[in-house]
């Protein structure tokens, strides 16, 4: 339902103009950051190899811990979208690409915001709130086509109210294309029958062929993939997957981190709008934000979706928090035109500084704020050496991007898609707790030829000592350990 603008009407011209300058140049500042994540090699990897063997690999080639063991790469399409863009322009491609997503998702959010109220302050303010918290989300990751199909399927919940007949083809479509692109569509699933189930409670809807249409045809589509059920066995697994949460740092609870400070003051906004806005609360909304809120506490990459479920509810019930504050509040006289200038003035002079600020940033893929083992990769791969080498779970895709068909990696992005939970116990241990001969041990039992051991390995004393092993080359962020018969061939 859609709410008179009442209050931002109030507002002279120019200052809502210079309000929405300004929301623009915060949201260039927050995206513009161009710093390459780890999984960024995985995927340009697992593209470039389905794009030469015009196939999509489902039996590992490429680790020798998991060789031969069935793989479920529930990003196929994503990779070649990736891999598409950087072939044909390179890293400037990726950047467009990854620019090209964002636009849609904010288009997408703005699209949403003007559904659920025409206050303009309403929806500058819900927008900005939507920009800082998923700010930490937009980086060259498949998880920005997921942001998008969120989006997108809130939309076409809002806009078309769920009529059966208008709904169903192009939520068919929009399933088949997630289910192919990420595994978070399982979360879209359980947002539309949350709303599917409002519409049953309340009678609105009938059982009949159209109904039955509508809660079928999302979930039958997802079977349409390379994996077919397979797919949803996957994601169970990694669901419940009990390591990831241990040592992966996206996956871990909120813990008051810098980063996510801003989900925990949005959080807060939107509960407590919710809960004082004097507006009716629908069953299915308070369904949703209670999910969201108890993912963002659970993960710490769910707070981005926390911003983007909760943005009909908090887009609504602000408006009605801050039409319930302007009636107890004095009205006072209006501003004079000078006071109106000068804020104008100095909302453009902040907005300025944004853009500048973001525009300084280097206008490339950044790697040098990651410390990925650049030389002992490169010293790999000059002196043609062949074999299989250990890694820590960050650096294997980059490891596989370089030197693969002549190097496997004993771990890599892939991480729940492959590998057993004793495989990522082991690589994690040897990261972790290596030290009383374990890390030896490890390397012997999966036959590692070389290791990438990160300068922080409380095992690297002992890995010195050892008469088997030597440094092959060292840099500031790890030392590759090689087997001393194989130094010694070499030289």
């Amino acid at each position: 339902m859609k709410n008179k603008d009442q209050i931002s009407q109030t507002l002279p011209t120019p200052l809502l103009w210079s309000l929405w300058i300004l929301a623009a140049a915060i949201t260039f500042k927050s995206f513009n950051q161009l710093i390459a994540d780890y999984d960024l090699w995985f995927h340009l990897f697992l593209g470039r190899e389905a794009f030469a063997n015009a196939a999509i690999g489902q039996i590992d080639v490429y680790s020798f811990t998991a060789y031969g063991l069935p793989v479920i790469n529930h990003e196929w399409l994503a990779d070649i979208i990736m891999v598409g863009a950087y072939k044909i322009m390179g890293d400037s491609g990726l950047i467009l690409w990854r620019w090209l997503m964002v636009l849609a998702i904010v288009l997408a959010c703005l699209r949403l915001i003007k559904i659920r109220t025409e206050n303009r302050l309403t929806q500058i303010f819900t927008f900005l709130c939507f920009v800082i918290v998923i700010s930490p989300g937009i980086s060259f990751r498949v998880q920005l086509f997921s942001y998008l199909f969120v989006l997108l399927l809130l939309n076409l919940v809002y806009s078309t109210h769920l009529k059966t007949t208008s709904v169903w083809p192009l939520l068919s479509i929009l399933f088949l294309i997630w289910a192919n692109i990420h595994g978070a569509f399982i979360l879209g699933l359980l947002i539309w029958y949350i709303y599917i189930f409002e519409k049953l409670v309340f009678k609105s809807y009938k059982l009949n062929f159209s109904t039955a249409i509508v809660i079928l045809a999302p979930v039958s589509v997802t079977l349409i993939t390379p994996y077919e059920i397979r797919l949803w066995e996957f994601i169970y697994g990694e669901l419940s997957n009990p390591i990831s949460g241990q040592y992966i740092t996206e996956w871990r609870r909120f813990s008051f981190e810098p980063r996510e400070l801003s989900f925990l003051l949005v959080f807060l906004l939107t509960w407590t709008a919710f809960l004082f806005s004097g507006k009716a609360k629908g069953l299915a909304e308070t369904i949703v934000l209670c999910l969201a809120s108890l993912m963002g506490f659970m993960a710490v990459r769910h707070t981005p979706l926390f911003v983007i479920l909760t943005l009909p509810s908090v887009t609504y019930h602000f408006d009605g928090a801050l039409q319930r504050l302007k009636n107890k509040l004095p009205q006072g006289k209006p501003s004079p035109p000078i006071a109106t200038y000068i804020s104008t003035v100095l909302l453009l002079v902040t907005a300025a500084f944004f853009l500048y600020t973001g525009m300084s940033q280097p206008w490339k893929i950044q790697t040098d704020k990651d410390p990925l083992p650049f030389q002992s990769v490169a010293f790999l791969k000059t002196n043609n050496f062949k074999g299989n080498l250990w890694t820590p779970l960050h650096w294997g895709a980059y490891a596989l991007f370089h030197l693969y068909p002549d190097i496997k990696v004993s771990i890599d992005g892939r991480w729940a898609m492959l590998y057993p939970h004793n495989v990522m116990q082991d690589n994690m241990d040897f990261a972790y707790h290596g030290t009383g001969g374990r890390w030896k041990k490890l390397l012997e039992k999966y036959g590692a030829d070389f290791a990438l051991v990160e300068a922080g390995n409380p095992a690297i004393q002992e890995m010195s000592q050892d008469k088997n092993w030597v440094w092959g080359f060292q840099e500031d962020a790890c030392q590759l350990l090689v087997k001393k018969e194989l130094i010694t061939q070499f030289q």
